[in-house]
């Protein structure tokens, strides 16, 4: 299956509405002390507000150019392709929530193996090397810098 739209429409639209949700989180993220002019939420602010300003122009600018009937860029996805990136995701997603009930280690090392699998590594020595690595990590924030991991 076959699926074309417009890339910069669409790409305003969607960053103009994450920008607007980012825009409305940072209060709930970032509580203020007391009322300052310039405080901690003053640079998200200005990023994300820069970040929303240029879709809200780009946005503007590619409807000018729907209205006139330019040329646009068009972009084809194929969904059959697309799969193995939709897979990586849901790998993500499924690390992030092996993050609320496994330790750090366990829950990298567990993911890490699933991506080694999916990219069709069959050799044992990188598996170990992957593993070998994140108990160093896991060992140096803990214990050595005293930074406890999820």
């Amino acid at each position: 299956m076959k699926v074309q739209f417009r890339q910069d429409l669409v790409g305003a639209v969607v960053f103009l509405v994450v920008s607007a949700v980012i825009w409305w989180l940072i209060p709930s993220q970032i509580v203020l002390s007391h009322d300052d002019p310039i405080n901690s939420q003053t640079f998200p602010r200005l990023i994300i507000g820069l970040m929303g300003l240029c879709s809200l122009i780009l946005l503007i600018k590619e409807l000018i150019k729907w209205g006139r009937k330019q040329p646009v860029k068009m972009v084809e996805l194929q969904f059959k392709q697309e799969s193995r990136s939709l897979m990586v995701l849901l790998l993500l997603a499924l690390y992030w929530g092996l993050m609320h009930w496994l330790p750090f280690a366990i829950a990298s090392m567990l993911f890490s193996a699933a991506m080694l699998r999916f990219c069709g590594c069959r050799n044992w020595r990188y598996y170990a090397i992957v593993a070998a690595v994140i108990v160093m990590i896991s060992v140096l924030f803990e214990y050595v810098l005293n930074v406890s991991l999820p």
